[in-house]
């Protein structure tokens, strides 16, 4: 087996093939060769049956010369002597290694002595009574010797044939065990070394097309789906640093697009913090202490929002390794929507309902790029006044937490929804967008072993419906 598992798959389909077929050649040829000892028994019994009717036929033929005293009726049992003779003649030139072989010659010798005294009664006709009746006694003495010897012979050949029959029996019930056994262990070598592997390569490729880059437990086969699957391993490893790429690709895009909100959001505690410092140069002389104290806490305030803005900001820009940890998914949102505030119209409500408590293992990072995605795409797809409503609450009995980001906007085609998670596609302008948002957030939800849905329809809105792994959910 160690030698055979050297060889190459096909290598070794092929020499178990080989071996599969040579055993049911084998089997093959050994139930012909027994078939065909059959029949040629079948056709030696056939040859002993006439022996044994000519000897009875010539019995017969005895028998009416002594009722009717025709001397015609041994020349007739002399003919049947004869070609009875003459059948066992071909027998013994026939085989010579037949088991009744000396049991003919015995035949042979006592029909000689059968037919010469016949010759002899037809030459007394009765001159001699003592030695006419003494004749009569030999030819019924050898007449009863030859019927039971033929008829010895012809039991003992029925007997080796129902025994080769018997035997004949067995064999192929041996042989067809043997058949479907090297036939079991066939199949079961060609699951192990083919199917297996194949199967576990098909897994992880339908894993990958749902966005889990998941690698595969490599079988030790030593052939080409040893390869295979170590070349597959390779390109999962290839297509999860592709995939971080392009998630580092789509945030720095989206980082393009916050900047300049961001730019937006800062002025307005920047102006808020030069307009304090204004009024409490001004006021620096009178003394007014508690018009200089409540300004100073104003800069202190709007210093702690700007710093709040480039801070979410920062850590959304930087690139980290896949990471969970334990955070608040309610803070991860706020954040999200600060950061996505510029791009969303004044018009449109950010409701944001998580409990505070709910804390789960995330990479904050992914994460809060998944808001940022999804508060966008929804704020894009409401054209006047709208509603985004961001909730979450835990199943216990699946031991998930869901979150349902909702808005009241267009609605998406029935065309276009089996298409929304795919790279790169887009119903936007050209110019417009990228097409990655919902591609990311979708391998973003699958890195965390989560699966996220949608539910829309024209001019009804859209939800989308991300579940993910919450093992403190407790059952109720």
């Amino acid at each position: 087996m160690r030698k055979l598992l050297r060889f190459g798959v096909i290598a070794k389909i092929t020499l178990v093939l080989f071996f599969y077929i040579s055993s049911v050649t084998i089997m093959g040829v050994v139930s012909y060769n027994d078939l065909v000892a059959t029949e040629e028994k079948v056709e030696i019994l056939e040859l002993a049956y006439n022996i044994h009717n000519n000897i009875l036929e010539s019995r017969r033929y005895e028998k009416n010369y002594f009722l009717y005293g025709s001397d015609d009726s041994l020349y007739d049992s002399i003919t049947m002597i004869q070609k009875a003779s003459e059948i066992s003649d071909a027998i013994l030139q026939h085989d010579e290694d037949l088991v009744i072989i000396p049991k003919l010659r015995e035949l042979e010798t006592h029909m000689h002595a059968y037919t010469k005294n016949i010759y002899e009664l037809l030459a007394l006709k009765k001159t001699n009574l003592e030695h006419y009746q003494a004749t009569t006694e030999e030819i019924r003495h050898y007449g009863k010797i030859i019927s039971e010897i033929s008829e010895h012979i012809v039991n003992d050949e029925k007997t080796q044939i129902h025994s080769m029959v018997s035997l004949l029996r067995e064999q192929l019930i041996v042989w067809s065990s043997v058949a479907i056994f090297i036939g079991i262990i066939l199949s079961l070598l060609i699951v192990s070394f083919v199917f297996k592997p194949l199967a576990a390569i098909k897994r992880a490729t339908q894993a990958i097309a749902r966005g889990r880059f998941s690698r595969i437990e490599v079988i030790n086969t030593k052939d080409e789906i040893q390869q295979v699957m170590e070349a597959f391993n390779i390109m999962v490893q290839e297509l999860e640093h592709r995939q971080d790429q392009l998630i580092q690709a789509e945030k720095l895009s989206s980082l393009g697009t916050l900047t300049a909100g961001v730019a937006h959001q800062l002025n307005n505690p920047l102006n808020n913090i030069s307009t304090s410092c204004q009024i409490a140069i001004d006021e620096f002389e009178a003394g007014d202490a508690p018009l200089l104290k409540r300004m100073l806490h104003n800069i202190d305030q709007e210093t702690l929002r700007a710093r709040d803005v480039v801070k979410s900001l920062l850590e959304f820009a930087r690139s980290q390794d896949f990471t969970l940890r334990r955070a608040s998914l309610a803070e991860i949102a706020h954040k999200a929507a600060l950061l996505a505030k510029s791009q969303v119209p004044p018009d449109i409500d950010v409701s944001i309902r998580i409990p505070d408590d709910l804390v789960l293992a995330m990479d904050v990072q992914r994460m809060q790029e998944v808001f940022i995605n999804m508060i966008i795409n929804a704020a894009q797809a409401i054209e006047r006044q709208g509603r985004i409503t961001i909730a979450a609450e835990v199943d216990a009995a699946a031991r998930e937490v869901v979150i349902e980001i909702s808005d009241t906007g267009l609605g998406i085609t029935e065309r276009n929804l089996a298409r929304i998670f795919d790279p790169f596609f887009t119903t936007k302008e050209e110019g417009q967008g990228t097409g990655l948002g919902l591609s990311v957030v979708y391998g973003i939800i699958q890195q965390h072993q989560g699966n996220i849905t949608v539910q829309s329809s024209p001019g009804q809105g859209t939800s989308f419906f991300v579940r993910l792994p919450y093992p403190d959910a407790k059952e109720p």
